[in-house]
């Protein structure tokens, strides 16, 4: 489905356009991923949007960031235009295995995003999750982890937890493996404020949807939430993603407890959990006989291969010690790497502990010919 940048940015923002924590999703690199536009490309079609006074940019503070960046609101006249465009984009028609349908009917069936169906959509109105366009630099690599949690969602544990530190493509790892999945799925990031009632009641608008109210009323009329969840999840073939755990409220930690609980004795539904490397061990809703037992699989993400590297980089011709230079410094962080790709000191400086002497390095580095 042909949609412009322009198109694709406030569609994705409409997704947050009332959002009281800024997500990365509402940052430049954030936009770039979900939008499926290149990380260089992001700063004109916002600057353009602004222009039409249908964004606004602001200097904020992102959960898991310790400096402020620019983050992207919409505007009213934005909002009202985000949502004629996905008013459109819904009565889209389109062929999927079970035969024809409309795009809103499937984002409503799947679970998924408008936007990330949208750019499912080929040429011929066929939806083909495959052809769904990648994020910024695409995806490489991981090709192991990907098929160890094909093996996770055929099999009967029913929570998989993916550690790895910041930028080492957790969610691009989720977000790759859902888009392959058969089953829909519910995506939720969180953050360090998140709380196991606002949790419960996003589960349970997405239960509703489905006919399944049990746990509304459970919630409405204070009775027992997790039995009501039990009984709601009966049959139902779902995964439940949620991404940025880690320093997370007691609270919360509890409540991942109990759903780990309910998930053992539903085995259709399941939950993916993309965690921080440095979660604290008391925010861990599990112990270890939990993996002994095989309710929790756990998987810890590391750095690229120095040939995963050098593709993501972009120079296929970079000298072998330049390459190993970079891979060294970066320990193969994706992050890292498409930073350095793009040339962005500034992101590189304000992300990452390098000095302003190793990010020249860095830079320099990539641009070294064999």
């Amino acid at each position: 489905m042909l949609l412009t940048a322009g198109e694709r940015t406030l569609l994705h923002l409409l997704n947050f356009w009332n959002v009281k924590d800024p997500p990365e999703a509402i940052t430049q690199q954030g936009i770039a991923a979900a939008a499926g536009l290149r990380r260089s490309h992001v700063p004109r079609t916002v600057k353009a949007l602004a222009r039409e006074g249908h964004l606004e940019e602001r200097v904020g503070r992102v959960r898991g960031r310790g400096r402020k960046i620019k983050v992207y609101f919409l505007t009213e006249a934005g909002l009202r235009r985000a949502r004629e465009l996905a008013k459109a984009v819904e009565g889209h028609a389109l062929v999927v295995e079970g035969g024809p349908t409309t795009l809103g009917e499937l984002a409503k069936a799947s679970g998924r995003p408008l936007l990330e169906i949208a750019l499912g959509v080929d040429d011929a109105g066929v939806y083909r999750r495959a052809a769904m366009a990648e994020p910024s630099g695409g995806f490489l690599g991981r090709r192991e982890e990907l098929a160890a949690l094909a093996t996770w969602i055929r099999g009967s544990t029913p929570v998989i937890v993916v550690y790895g530190g910041r930028g080492m493509g957790k969610t691009a790892l989720g977000r790759r493996f859902v888009a392959r999945a058969s089953r829909a799925h519910v995506w939720r990031d969180l953050s360090p404020e998140a709380t196991a009632d606002a949790v419960l009641h996003d589960l349970a608008a997405y239960l509703r949807d489905r006919g399944r109210d049990q746990l509304g009323e459970a919630l409405s009329s204070g009775t027992d939430p997790w039995a009501a969840l039990a009984s709601d999840l009966a049959g139902l073939d779902v995964l439940f993603v949620f991404d940025n755990y880690g320093d997370v409220r007691e609270d919360l930690v509890d409540a991942f407890g109990r759903l780990l609980g309910v998930l053992a004795g539903t085995p259709a539904a399941k939950a993916l959990v993309l965690a921080e490397e440095s979660t604290p061990s008391y925010c861990r809703f599990y112990h270890r006989r939990a993996v002994e037992a095989r309710r929790v699989e756990e998987m810890h993400l590391r750095g690229l291969g120095i040939e995963e590297c050098r593709d993501l980089l972009g120079n296929p011709d970079i000298a072998a010690e330049a390459l190993r230079r970079i891979f060294l410094l970066t320990n193969g962080c994706p992050l890292y790497l498409e930073l350095i790709r793009e040339g962005d000191a500034k992101a590189l400086k304000s992300r990452s502990r390098f000095t302003t002497a190793e990010i020249n390095l860095l830079l320099f580095s990539r641009d070294v010919g064999s």
